[in-house]
């Protein structure tokens, strides 16, 4: 799928949504080549996170190894491979681990491929092209139709399959200098998004800590087979520390029973499985601290206010040493 529709306010869609919106897509739409059509409108500025790598490249083995090295740039809801078979290459698209795949994503980025192959390498002006399909559909011709190339069903991979000699051809806009700073640019952009990844994990991780009733660094960063000053390098690197990530979730928990749940807070502690009652007004705690303060500006020239004696009386209240009509009483 094109990365526009993979991002949201500059962040990315979880990929069981995105699973989710394919399923609903074809329920409501009942069109078995969505996904086709979807590829089809892959445009270049739908692969810009790729950025000058796939333009000043030397040739297509070239452009097909940074694609297939910085695929999760586009998307991590499926992985996508290069395979060498005989004379051909097969570019093969399948499931990132155990996340969900719908058969239409995949119908998706092999009519991508094709389209843009088509207009970087010529990949669909041989006549040695071929679609294949892991699933058992009865749209084969449909497919053809579309993809404009034979395909084919109940295939062992998903893949597009075309001669390798068409891989051999220069490009004549190649930047060996140029490229080299767009791989540069990419592993920027890759480290940066693995470590936004890792920060969600970190909090993913320290609320299932918080849970069981207590947090432990230690172990949370041999879980992620890395050292607590490893750990806290990366975190300093996101502008954030752990303290601060534990703050946050210790709100999101305290805010979740407060908010949902009409028990008690014992009752509350014990179904989260919060055995601490310090863990919700720590929580509660980081709630008040979160929240927006007015802090007097030294340009606007306003001090903070501070209340004196006189203002912090109660009405009618006497000082010592004065009567009923404010007057002082002498003492003896």
């Amino acid at each position: 799928m094109p990365a526009s529709l993979l991002t949201e306010n500059d962040e990315r869609l979880d990929v069981s949504a995105i699973h989710r919106l394919f399923e609903q897509s074809e329920r409501k739409l009942g069109d078995p080549a969505m996904g086709i059509r979807i590829g089809q409108q892959i445009l270049l500025p739908d692969i810009a996170p790729l950025g000058d790598a796939l333009h000043y490249y030397r040739d297509g083995w070239q452009a097909l190894k940074v694609l297939e090295q910085y695929w999760s740039l586009l998307t991590e809801a499926q992985q996508v491979t290069i395979h060498l078979q005989g004379e051909n290459v097969a570019v093969r698209c399948g499931a990132n681990g155990d996340a969900p795949l719908h058969t239409m994503q995949t119908h998706a980025v092999l009519s991508g491929f094709l389209r843009l192959a088509d207009v970087a390498l010529g990949v669909q002006a041989s006549d040695d092209v071929h679609v294949h399909l892991r699933e058992s559909t009865a749209h084969t011709e449909l497919f053809s139709a579309l993809l404009k190339v034979p395909v084919t069903a109940s295939c062992e991979h998903d893949q597009v399959l075309f001669p390798a000699r068409i891989l051999d051809t220069l490009n004549p806009n190649h930047d060996d200098e140029r490229f080299q700073q767009a791989l540069i640019h990419c592993d920027k952009t890759l480290n940066s998004l693995r470590d936004h990844n890792l920060i969600e994990l970190i909090r993913d991780r320290l609320r299932h800590q918080l849970e069981e009733g207590h947090y432990d660094q230690q172990a949370l960063a041999n879980s992620l087979n890395m050292s607590v000053r490893n750990l806290q390098r990366r975190l300093s690197a996101q502008h954030t520390r752990f303290r601060d990530l534990l703050d946050q979730v210790r709100a999101e928990l305290a805010e979740q029973l407060v908010r949902y749940s009409e028990s008690g807070f014992c009752r509350n502690r014990s179904a989260a499985g919060l055995r601490r009652p310090l863990v919700i007004q720590q929580g509660l705690q980081a709630m008040a601290w979160a929240a927006p303060r007015r802090i007097p500006d030294a340009a606007s020239g306003l001090a903070p206010h501070r209340i004196s004696r006189r203002e912090g009386r109660k009405p009618g209240a006497r000082k010592k040493g004065e009567n009923r009509k404010g007057r002082q009483t002498q003492t003896r």
